[in-house]
Parts: structure tokens; sequence; C-alpha cells
């Protein structure tokens, strides 16, 4: 073993790598190098910018995506980016799509960057916002300089990842180790794929390879393939262009996103002027998400002030929600909490909100809680930067009072003031407070909004819907009087005093959760709770709720409870909205009606083929139905949301955006007979 090389325990340990010639990664797995030691960047500029026609390609264009097999260190995506900031006449936001089955650790990218000291801002940047932990499956989105620039990163199998996710691509970089290395990813599945998830525009592509089962593959998929000379000593190297669908030329793609009609998202128009109702979580974000895209937006608000329902409540968990069986509930919610992690932490650290990750500890208080986790740490890597087993005397040790039990710790979650985190998200926006919308009317190809006291805004190119239950007083929406549920939840405040009382100069260090929650002090105060009452919609303080409250920290920390039913607590009370099956409803309006005249029959079992594109509210949109995890899953949806109206590449899987469509339910309801045209 040379000097420059790693034990193979020190190579699991940097994302299964050794190292040649100081700085350049070697996969020990598929025997080759990540790129070309002596000239890595001018053959990445050579074989993939070029081969693309960049930067002419992108210039003077709205948006403009690239797709790429095999993330690597990501120098392809620091070429492109690089490329990109130096084109004056570039396009208004590059977007960069790329999987990654074995992703590098965030120490292994940093060190192979070091090899290019040209790209070290933008290197730093993307360094920065890599996870320290492992990254899980599944979909991964960073925004990047300024928010002109996305990397949406999915971690998995090339293949599998491609089939589900619809990119809107306009160039491609097929790179990857080669095909009698890694002959996997370089199937016909790949290549069809490819063509699915490319814009309906048309799409180059190129590759350093010129492999015939590499010109098979493009040819079978419908790209036209030509040869191009190779850099340096390589004799030949592979581009390629697909035809506009639609075009005589275009092979048949497959219907990518297309594939079940009745959640086919709305084609785009010119949104720049966009009207949010409701200025909550969801509202704020969307408003953020949009105003990043320089769009024009207006947020109402019914009530006083912002963040004024569950949003207001000064304490709120940052916490993953993982599930033993990777089910849909429990794969949205983990992207969410990607997403939400890296936006507070940023925000966070420049000072703009208050939130600490101290770490939250999920406590193990009952048989099936110990089922629970241990199915998770099943399907869970081991890594100690995301979560990990604490027995009762670690747990009890990390939490800074003693526990009756263990449970796991999941180090990068903790705390957030919602309040800060709303204000800031909303900073800049154009607010209307005290102005509760009662309907959305037409003006032309727009829409006007009218206030309950008569007042009209507008005309506005589209208009988000994020409101909590009173989304169903609206005419566009109130089908879903059906399906958005309310839930009061009280929770209680005590000072910190008390906890000196009991345990002395002993801290909370941590947020615990267990069948309730507990918080670190912030201001002084402790936050504990929540009730969760269904189909109450009052927000009246309730002693009985705190003595619930109290109950509950009972079952963990009796000293303490015991000492706070001496002492008069405070509180506050607020609505959630849930749906009935725990996930948000994100996405465009369905017209209901029209809904089931297009699919009254689809429960018969005919080809999806025969039925009409989706019918919506045209440039209306939902975001509501976060219950509890409003903090975990509305900065996703905002994004999801702004690249909808945006026509931008969408942060999630398909299987995944179909399970959050707002029409999931009509189309349950129309398969399962339970509605009826």
């Amino acid at each position: 073993m040379s000097a420059d090389e790693q034990s193979p325990e020190a190579a699991r340990q940097t994302g299964g790598i050794t190292w040649r010639e100081g700085n350049v990664p070697f996969s020990p797995q598929f025997g080759d190098i990540y790129y070309n030691p002596k000239n890595g960047l001018a053959e990445t500029q050579y074989v993939f910018v070029s081969g693309n026609n960049l930067p002419e390609a992108w210039q003077n264009r709205e948006n403009f995506t690239i797709g790429e097999t095999g993330f690597g260190t990501g120098l392809n995506f620091l070429a492109a980016w690089d490329c990109w900031q130096k084109d004056p006449a570039r396009s208004k936001r590059l977007h960069f799509v790329s999987v990654e089955k074995f992703p590098l650790t965030r120490d292994a990218i940093a060190r192979a960057h070091q090899n290019w000291l040209e790209l070290a801002e933008i290197s730093d940047q993307l360094v920065t916002q890599w996870p320290t932990g492992t990254m899980l499956p599944g979909v991964h989105r960073f925004d990047l300089g300024d928010g002109s620039v996305t990397l949406t990163l999915l971690i998995g199998d090339a293949i599998d990842c491609y089939r589900d996710y619809h990119g809107m691509v306009d160039c491609w970089f097929l790179d990857g180790f080669a095909p009698s290395r890694n002959p996997d990813m370089w199937r016909p599945e790949l290549f069809t794929a490819l063509a699915a998830a490319s814009s309906r525009d048309g799409a180059t592509l190129s590759t350093f390879s010129a492999a015939r089962i590499v010109r098979d593959g493009l040819e079978q998929a419908g790209f036209e393939v030509a040869k191009r000379k190779g850099y340096a000593y390589k004799r030949d190297m592979i581009t390629a262009r697909l035809a506009p669908k639609g075009t005589d030329k275009s092979a048949d793609r497959g219907k990518g996103m297309d594939e079940n009609p009745w959640f086919v998202l709305p084609k785009v128009t010119d949104n720049k002027r966009v009207a949010i109702i409701g200025g909550g979580m969801a509202g704020a974000a969307c408003a953020r998400a949009l105003q990043n895209r320089r769009c024009a937006v207006t947020l109402f608000e019914k009530s006083e002030r912002l963040a004024n329902a569950a949003s207001g409540n000064p304490i709120g968990m940052l916490e993953p929600y993982f599930t033993a069986d990777n089910a849909i509930t429990g794969r949205f919610y983990e992207a969410g909490f990607r997403y939400s992690q890296r936006l507070v932490r940023s925000l966070s650290e420049a000072g703009k909100i208050e939130a600490d990750f101290c770490g939250v500890l999920d406590l193990i208080s009952s048989q099936r809680d110990e089922e629970r986790q241990a199915g998770m740490m099943q399907r869970l890597p081991d890594s100690r930067n995301l979560v990990h087993v604490l027995d009762r005397e670690a747990a009890s040790s990390a939490f800074g009072l003693p526990l009756p039990h263990g449970g796991l710790f999941y180090p990068g979650a903790g705390w957030v003031n919602p309040p800060s985190l709303v204000t800031c998200l909303a900073s800049g926006i154009e607010c209307h407070t005290n102005t509760p919308i009662a309907a959305i009317s037409e003006y032309g190809t727009n829409k006007v909004l009218h206030s309950v006291g008569g007042q009209e805004f507008g005309p506005f190119d589209a208009v988000i819907i994020a409101g909590a239950t009173e989304t169903k007083g609206l005419d566009q929406t109130a089908w879903l009087s059906d399906y958005l549920r309310p839930v009061r939840g009280q929770i209680s405040y005590f000072d910190d005093s008390a906890l000196r009382e009991c345990y002395g100069d002993a801290k909370i260090r941590c947020v615990l959760s267990h069948k309730g929650y507990l918080t670190p002090a912030r201001a002084g105060i402790h936050v504990f709770g929540a009730t969760f009452d269904r189909n109450d919609d009052q927000t009246d303080l309730r002693e009985t709720d705190h003595a619930h409250n109290r109950r509950q920290l009972g079952r963990v920390l009796p000293e303490l409870a015991d000492r706070l039913e001496a002492i008069k607590l405070e509180g506050r009370a607020a609505l959630r909205t849930t749906t009935p099956d725990h996930l948000p409803m994100i996405g465009p309006a369905p017209d209901y009606d029209a809904y089931l005249s297009a699919y009254h029959d689809i429960d018969k079992g005919k080809k999806a083929a025969r039925y009409i594109d989706a019918p919506y509210h045209k440039d209306v949109y939902i975001c509501t139905g976060f219950g509890a995890r409003g903090l975990i899953a509305a900065p996703l949806a905002a994004e999801i949301i702004a690249s909808e109206i945006c026509n931008m590449p969408l942060p999630l899987e398909k299987s995944l955006m179909d399970a959050i469509h707002p029409a999931r339910f009509i189309v349950r309801g129309l398969k399962r007979r339970q509605i009826t045209a």
C-alpha cells in the first residue's frame, strides 16, 4: 500500500474510497479513479460543457437544467456552474440534477476539490451545505449562488432514480465509471429513463465513452448519436441530441410524470405576480421561495400579525421523522427535514432567526416504541452524525436530567422559534394583515382576490392558498371540507426556576421527545406538551389541557411534574390542520366537478392513456394540511409549489409528488366508488 492510499477501514469511513497522488479519489469497488489527476477540469470542460454547446445553449433563457449520471466529487457540477457564472448572457437560473449511489463524505468532497483552486469559492458554498452525516436515499435539494443555482441530488441507483423523476432536463452529462467497470448502470433502461426525464423541447447529451453499448442504447431511446474527437489521448467520444416531443423525429419516451393523467401538472404561463393567502409557516415559506425566483409576491393574513396560529408557538421541534418500513409518509418527511435543517441552520448561523441544534432525544416509553426504534435502526445506516442508540445512563447524560429509559439521539436536530422563522421568510414581502380573503375571481387570464371587507386586490398571475381550515371557505377548494380536519393543540410553559428547585444547577441540554415533548430553556422558559384534540376548533386556554401535559411529563420526569402541580402554568392553544393520510396537500388546485366528469369510470381499469390530462382551476395552488409537522414540511412544500409555478425541476421524486397531490383523495374516492359523478 502506497503512502497516499488508505486501509479498507479508513476507506469505508471516507465514503468507500482511497486516495491516489495526494488528492485524487480512487474507488476500490470500481477499480478506477474519479477524474484525470493531471487535467480533470479541462477534460470535464471539453467533454461535458463544450460537448453540450455550453455556454451558448443556456444563453438568454429563463431556466436551464443540466442532468447528470454519477455526481462523484461534483467536478462536473462545479465546472458547469463556473462557466455559467462567467457568462454575461447566461440563463436567469441554473439547475443541476444529478444521481449518486455512493455519495462521498463532506471531508472527501472538500479534499478532492483542493486540486482546483480556481473553483474554491463555489466549492466552499457546496461543501458548507454538504451534510456531515450519511446521505439517505431520496432527493436532496441545495440552494446555492444566492438562490440562482440549485443542485438536486438523487441518492440511489441511476436507473431507479431517473425512472421516478421528472427533470425537464435540457442537456445531459452522461458520466460515471466506464461501462467496462460499472455495467450495471450502462443499460438500455438508463437511456430510456434519461429520454423520459428530458425537456419537451428536446435535449442534448455528451459522454466520454464511445462504447457500442452506449451508442446503441442511446439510439434505441430516441437520441440521434454522433461521434466527436475524444479528449487528449482518447480517440472518440459521443454527443447526442433528442428531438422535441411531438415531432416526427421524437421517439416514444414514456410518459414520465404524465403516467397518471390525473396527476399531470398544468402547463405554466407567465407567473410573475403571485398572491399567497395565509401568513403562517407555509405562506411565508412560499413567499421566500418565490421571491428567490424573482417573483413579485403579496401575502394576505386574516389575523393582526403573521404566525398567529400554530406557527406562533415560542418553540417548535425540528426533529426527523423516520419510519421502520421506509413508507411514503416517512420518505416525504425525511426529505422535508433535510431541506428544513439546511434552511434553518443557514438562517440561524447568519443570526436571522432563533434556533438551537442541541439535538433531540426520542425516548423509549413503551414496548411499541422499542420495536419501532429497533426497526428504524435496522433500516438506517450506522452513522453517529445521523442517529445513534443511547442506553438509560447515556440518555440521561445527553439530556442533563435522570431519565427512566434510553432512546435514539438525533444530533442534527433541535428547536426553532417559529415566529422568528416566519418573520425572516416573509422579510421584504408586501403583507396585508387583518385581511381575510373571501373569494378568488377571474380577471381575464389573471386572478383577483376579494376580502371579507369588500376590498379587491390584484390582478395576479397565480394564487397560492396556504391557510388552514379557512381553505374550505373558498369556492375553488370548498370540496376539501371532507379532507381537512382541525386539531387543537395546547402547550404549557414553566419558568427555569421550577427546574432549579427540583434539580439544582442541572440544565436541560436537548429536546426530549416522548409521548409529549420538553424543551431546553428559551429566555428562561421551558415549553412542554402538547395536546392533540381532533375536530376541536377552539383556542381557549384550558386547565384540563395543562393537567394532561403534566401527566404526560410525569411519566418521564415525575419529580418535575409534581413540582408543576403547585404552579399556575401559562400556555398557548392553536389549531393545526391534518388530512386522513397524514400527508399535506401540495400542488395545483383540482377542479372538483371537472375531475368527476373526466375520471368517473377510472374504477373500470381502463388504460390511463384514454383519459385527458388533469383539469385544474387555472393558476391556483394549494399548500396546507401539515398537522404538527409544519417545520419539517412547509419549507420543502414551498420549494415544490415555487418550482411548479416557475417551471423548474422538482425537489421530489414522482412517487412522492403523486402522494402529496391534492387530487389524490378524489382519485382514490373514484377508484373505490366512494365518490360518484
